[in-house]
């Protein structure tokens, strides 16, 4: 029998977001293929229970920990790492993270004997005291070959500065969620073209169907029902569109928008809900452990961001069979339109109220997407097919 290789991937928490939903069904795809341990600088987050039995989890110590949590949270962990954690943001923002980050890694001890070790966050820029996951598998894990994951707009994400580029040159493999996210990443920094490939995310579509069955939510249909899964934060546009339905509502199109997902920006689209007198027509329901169910029955999803890499919800929308709405960014073109499962928007608040207005216009369009999407079947084939060759051999010829 051949011997599995041995992995180790390193992330800083289990927090809900995307980037951990796509770890966390990655280890459920390859658990039994690969000897696999896991290093969490925190271990908390809604993920936590999903980690499959198989992947050794090691867990980091309570100085490490303060990368991954926030100050409130770190409160938790006693008075001493409450007043470090404080003094370390500070250094942080007065100079850079480097120092702290050193003096934090120097708690760990060495991790050896790994085939291959994958840092599965970007790192940040270095005036911001979070992730650390490429400084750690660079620093503190012996292994043969160590990758880097890039899950976002390298070029317009706030990391792409020298001291991260320099740290891209070290590793043997960059792994881009898409190729939009790829060739992003190669444009920043083009010494790395033939080290760096796609490797898709992973879903887990059996449970995405599931879930979605689970008390579907029941809209009237006598509405264009609009959902959006998203964090409620300024790059994803949620203003500029309660602009928009505002006016739309006002010119008598009939129109409900639910909103899953919460964030720094509530308080802000509260007031802006408020203010439009929308409350009848646009719902918040927060962050919710089943965001599917809301997405089962609507008639479009829409994500109306300023920015965006390569959102995993839009492939969860496509497996519900569930048109989509997007502005144009980095892989919108690539995730949608090339898989005729919706509309690709110019970014911009006339572009989407055109886009808008044209699909509240001629719904039979909705109508052809979903029935093209309800006879196709989704599998991680591609995206597995894609990772065991960046362990086992490189390729770019993986489509």
């Amino acid at each position: 029998m051949t011997k599995k290789k041995k992995i180790i991937i390193v992330s800083n928490n289990l927090a809900s977001g995307g980037i951990q939903k796509a770890l966390v069904n990655l280890l459920n795809e390859i658990k039994d293929k690969y000897e696999i341990a896991l290093f969490l600088f925190s271990d908390s987050g809604n993920y936590s229970e999903e980690i499959p039995k198989k992947v050794n989890v090691i867990h980091a110590n309570s100085f490490l920990k303060l990368l991954a949590i926030s100050q409130k949270e770190s409160k938790k962990e006693g008075l001493f790492y409450y007043l470090l954690r404080a003094i370390l943001v500070l250094w942080t923002k007065l100079i850079n993270n480097e120092i702290p980050m050193k003096i934090l890694f120097l708690t760990q001890r060495k991790l050896k004997k790994f085939d291959v070790a994958i840092s599965f966050v970007q790192s940040p820029n270095e005036k911001s005291f979070y992730g650390g996951c490429n400084e750690f598998v660079l620093n503190k894990i012996e292994s043969t070959s160590k990758i880097a994951f890039i899950h976002c707009d390298f070029l317009n994400y706030g990391g792409n500065t020298h001291k991260n580029r320099n740290l891209y040159l070290k590793f043997n493999s960059i792994a881009a969620v898409s190729e939009s996210c790829k060739n992003n990443f190669i444009e920043a920094i083009p010494e790395l073209t033939q080290k760096t490939y796609c490797i898709r995310n992973c879903h887990d579509y059996e449970c995405i169907k599931e879930n979605a069955n689970q008390f579907p939510v029941e809209y009237n249909t006598r509405y264009f029902n609009i959902v959006t899964v998203a964090r409620l934060s300024e790059e994803k546009g949620l203003i500029r569109a309660l602009e928009i339905i505002n006016r739309l509502i006002k010119r008598g199109y009939k129109i409900t928008w639910q909103i899953i997902g919460d964030g720094r920006q509530r308080k802000e689209i509260e007031q802006k809900i408020q203010d439009y007198l929308l409350g009848e027509f646009v719902i918040l329901h927060g962050d919710q452990k089943n965001p599917y169910r809301f997405m089962k029955n609507a008639d479009i999803f829409f994500l109306p961001s300023y920015h965006e890499a390569a959102p995993m919800v839009l492939d969860e929308a496509r497996a519900l069979a569930l048109p989509v709405l997007t502005t144009n960014t980095l892989s919108a073109i690539e995730m949608v339109e090339s898989n005729n499962c919706g509309w690709v928007c110019e970014n911009s608040i006339t572009g989407i109220e055109e886009s808008l207005i044209d699909l509240l216009n001629n719904q039979n369009a909705l109508l052809k997407i979903k029935n093209n999407l309800m006879t196709q079947h989704f599998t991680n084939e591609v995206a597995l097919k894609q990772f065991d060759f960046l362990l086992n051999g490189a390729t770019n010829n993986v489509k």
